[in-house]
């Protein structure tokens, strides 16, 4: 799906945290508790949010791996579990956790001599510093559920998602 979405704007903080929870944070996420863990349907499901940098031009997809006989109800599944986020929005408890296991992931990321080196390439590339690392995270530590509730509803429709489905269907019955 298609957003537009800054890596400067307000809302990007919030839809940060909001991926993180839906899919980005692989086993504990949303989709992937429903879908694989309590369904069995997939054998892998996440999400994945990017936002540009000089423009609003970000995207926001999920995806899952799965045998083709479990491809309608997976679909089905998450459905229901994005209708349920998109009205309930999250627990405080999901909240507080991927707050700390986002925080986790970005220190783990920079003490990766490789992911360093891409993330000081990116802010030379976009003429930023480590402030708005710190900055950023600084704001995600910040955020309330009704912030984030608020970010999703914004930007994600799932009436209005592209579903791709690719495999061999011929054995799906």
């Amino acid at each position: 799906m298609n957003l537009p979405l800054q890596s400067t704007d307000p809302d990007y903080p919030a839809m940060t945290l909001a991926d993180f929870m839906l899919g980005g944070g692989f086993l504990n996420s949303r989709l992937a508790t429903r879908i694989r863990q309590k369904e069995g349907l997939s054998y892998s499901v996440g999400s994945e949010l990017q936002a540009a940098a000089r423009e609003q031009a970000g995207e926001w997809l999920a995806y899952a791996i799965y045998a083709p006989q479990n491809g309608e109800k997976l679909e089905k599944v998450f459905h229901e579990e994005m209708e349920n986020v998109l009205k309930n929005g999250f627990t405080n408890e999901e909240i507080r956790a991927a707050k700390k296991g986002w925080l986790e992931d970005e220190q783990l990321n920079r003490a990766d001599d490789s992911e360093l080196v891409y993330l000081l390439g990116i802010n030379l590339d976009t003429k930023r510093t480590m402030a708005y690392t710190a900055d950023l995270e600084q704001k995600i530590q910040a955020l309330t559920g009704e912030q984030i509730l608020a970010a999703l509803r914004k930007y994600i429709d799932p009436s209005k998602l592209s579903i791709v489905m690719a495999g061999d269907f011929s054995k799906a019955q």
